[in-house]
């Protein structure tokens, strides 16, 4: 880079002088009092990528990314450039080309890191963008600038790994002979049994490590298998008491909404919340558990799930207007011993207005299916991200998996599930016989809780990154 000067006056001064000679040509030349910068666009960038050899050992190498693909957004007002869509781990920002563009024309300059000299800009030069630079645009008519800090944001973290956090030993939960923890707004609630009644702990979603008993009302305390009726919708706990459905805003007080024919609360989707009826069919309701109908179902009722039923709710990727609704669970064993997989299904719903309703479809297993989710004891499902998750204890029945082998991945809206590298459970929980909870909360972080007491939180990097505002002055 070229120094104009130390103080601003000798970059004003050569601006009237290349203006003079701009009218040489006796041309009539406009020179406006305004300026700015008008955009920012970064070249081609390197980044260090790291790969495992054969052997499992580290190594780097480096590729090249096209920096024109992350926009940035310039605030006029607040007189910042940035990208609020981070360039990837590893990507060297120190050495970074970019095309800069003022008003009208205008000369851009750019502070030094070292004192207050302002340099010219140069679209072919290399600049470093460790921390926030300050480049300033120059009116073409010399009479006016305007500073900016420019800030190129790169995250510190590769977006696709997961990590857990081991919470501690929690001593409420190894007394539990069963378990079930629902996310709702900014809290953690898990039910469960205990000496033969029902119990309940609550912890904030950031915290994890203190967990307080709630005071239940005494007619729901008795009822100690409430806890596998139990699920959250639109901030409201909902539970299933003896055919009675009660909801509470803070799961000490409960209301009763009504009384119903299900046998099971199973599902809660954006509209609807679902059931499984005494008969065995199942029903829904529209209106947060007030009144209950019957749906639609393409297979016999004989293939829902009796035990184990958890549930995830996503939208379609082709459209935002229609989500999925999935349960999954275990039949009776006794009546199925030699069921090898666990039991789907799926149900889409019309948000955008008055859609015929459709059937639930039951997820069909045959003799070659291979990739069916597994007859795990607990077996649990959760959309997380833009994905379904899967995992579990020991295969029951005939399924022969270990628990916690793995955990399994959906891409298909959960027709098939395979083992997948990016998401692991803790090495503490392989093999583990006791039973275990799970929920996804707000901040996106997977928790899992186990009969021994063990409480574990995890989360992939980039479903913990903040979104930066992308409003923005041109």
């Amino acid at each position: 880079m070229k120094r104009i000067f130390i103080p601003f006056t000798i970059l004003l001064s050569t601006v009237m002088v290349f203006s003079s000679c701009l009218n040489s040509d006796d041309k009539e030349v406009t020179y406006y009092d305004d300026s700015g910068i008008t955009s920012f666009v970064l070249g081609d960038l390197n980044r260090t990528m790291h790969t495992l050899s054969s052997q499992g050992v580290d190594s780097t190498y480096q590729a090249t990314i096209s920096g024109s693909d992350y926009t940035f957004y310039i605030d006029q007002e607040k007189r910042e450039i940035y990208n609020p869509d981070s360039l990837p781990c590893g990507t060297d920002v120190k050495h970074v080309v970019c095309t800069v563009a003022a008003k009208n024309g205008g000369l851009v300059g750019i502070k030094s890191l070292t004192s207050d000299s302002i340099f010219s800009y140069s679209s072919t030069d290399s600049i470093d963008f460790t921390t926030p630079r300050q480049m300033v645009a120059y009116a073409n008519s010399a009479k006016a600038y305007r500073f900016y800090t420019v800030r190129v944001n790169v995250h510190q973290e590769e977006g696709d790994v997961f990590n857990w956090s081991d919470m501690g030993r929690q001593e409420p939960f190894a007394a539990m002979n069963g378990m079930k923890t629902v996310a709702c707004g900014s809290k953690l609630y898990t039910f469960g049994q205990k000496d033969g009644q029902l119990v309940a702990y609550a912890t904030d979603n950031n915290d994890g490590r203190t967990w307080n008993e709630l005071s239940l009302p005494e007619s729901l305390s008795q009822s100690f298998n409430a806890y596998q009726n139990i699920l959250s919708k639109d901030g409201v706990l909902y539970i299933l008491q003896d055919q009675q459905l009660l909801h509470s805003a803070d799961g000490s007080n409960w209301e009763t909404v009504s009384t119903t024919n299900l046998s099971r609360l199973v599902a809660a989707g954006t509209k609807k919340l679902y059931g499984i009826s005494t008969s065995g069919t199942m029903m829904a309701s529209a209106d947060n558990g007030t009144t209950w109908t019957d749906e639609k179902m393409d297979t016999s009722s004989e293939w829902l799930p009796e035990g184990n039923i958890s549930y995830a709710c996503m939208p379609l990727r082709t459209n935002e207007d229609i989500e999925r609704v999935l349960i999954a669970g275990n039949r009776n064993v006794e009546a199925y011993p030699n069921d090898r997989y666990a039991v789907v299904w799926s149900k889409t719903e019309d948000l955008s207005g008055d859609a015929e309703d459709n059937s639930w479809m039951f997820y069909t297993q045959t003799s070659d299916s291979y990739y069916c989710l597994p007859r795990l004891s607990d077996v649990m499902i959760c959309m997380y991200g833009d994905v379904l998750l899967a995992f579990g204890g020991n295969g029951i029945g005939a399924c022969t998996e270990s628990a916690f082998s793995k955990i399994y991945v959906s891409l298909d809206g959960g027709i098939t599930w395979k083992g997948t590298s990016t998401y692991t459970v803790p090495e503490e929980l392989a093999g583990m016989s006791q039973s275990f909870t799970s929920a996804v909360d707000a901040n996106n972080c997977l928790w899992i809780i186990s009969g021994s007491g063990q409480v574990w939180r995890g989360r992939l990097n980039r479903l913990g990154w903040t979104s930066i505002q992308k409003k923005y002055y041109q």
